[in-house]
């Protein structure tokens, strides 16, 4: 299933998305807004962080920013303190906060609603950056845990809904400034637990592996994740055949989702 706009751009339109920028677009926080100095410093940081990375995104798709104009866009900061002192953390402690972080704050729905009304399905869309969204948090634990990450900066996304003029298509971005690298994630079983190290839990690890993941990733078994998203992903482009792709950055990741020809 692929969404599908059939109508070309209004003209008044399409110069109004021509005029927005990647500083523009609201700015929301897992927690409260009002922040110290020293957070709006990390802040920045972190919004400097996903625009440039947006536009490596760009550069690797081959994508001339001349070419883009935006629809809609806006970000989320997870200006969770316990990011900064991850490392220190066991992880069930780890664990309880990816727990406060997979919860968004109420004006989320708010601002996710339009992008995906603007993409021709919110309810796709908002499946799409739900899985995207969970994909992001498993890469800042990891971020957080080996790289030390966030003591300078907050973790955060950007959901960018834009056209591609070149390709005559739209395109949602969902840019991350987590690891910057492919993770392979622990799986859990039906009771949301990880696989032991028992007979069983070994043959169903090398199954996977062997069917369906091509690469072995060294999985770090003391860092907590949410587990599930690589095939959350791959349920995306098999059962609702969604183009979708994973681009791994430098410093973070894009998930996106091309969208039927628009005009």
């Amino acid at each position: 299933m692929n969404l599908n706009t059939s109508q070309k751009m209004p003209a008044d339109s399409d110069q109004e998305a021509r005029k927005r920028t990647l500083k523009d677009g609201p700015v929301i926080f897992q927690l409260e807004d009002i922040l110290p100095d020293e957070a709006r410093e990390k802040k920045d940081l972190a919004l400097a962080e996903l625009n440039h990375l947006f536009k490596m995104y760009l550069r690797e798709r081959g994508t001339r920013k001349k070419d883009t104009s935006i629809l809609g866009q806006f970000s989320v900061i997870y200006n969770d303190p316990r990011f900064s002192v991850w490392h220190t953390m066991s992880k069930p402690e780890q664990s309880d906060a990816l727990s406060d972080q997979v919860i968004m704050p109420p004006v989320y729905d708010e601002l996710i609603g339009p992008v995906g009304i603007t993409a021709g399905d919110d309810k796709i869309i908002q499946g799409v950056v739900k899985d995207a969204v969970q994909n992001a948090i498993d890469s800042f634990s990891h971020a957080a845990f080996l790289q030390k990450k966030y003591v300078t900066r907050f973790p955060g996304i950007k959901i960018i809904l834009f056209i591609d003029q070149a390709q005559e298509r739209m395109v949602l971005a969902v840019v991350d400034n987590g690891y910057g690298e492919k993770i392979t994630k622990p799986k859990k079983n039906y009771t949301g637990e990880e696989y032991g190290d028992d007979f069983a839990s070994r043959l169903v690890d090398w199954v996977v592996r062997r069917y369906f993941e091509k690469e072995e990733v060294e999985i770090r078994h003391d860092i907590a994740y949410t587990g599930g998203q690589g095939m959350a992903l791959k349920k995306l482009n098999i059962e609702l055949q969604l183009d979708t792709e994973v681009h791994f950055l430098a410093s973070g990741a894009v998930i996106e989702l091309k969208l039927n020809n628009f005009f």
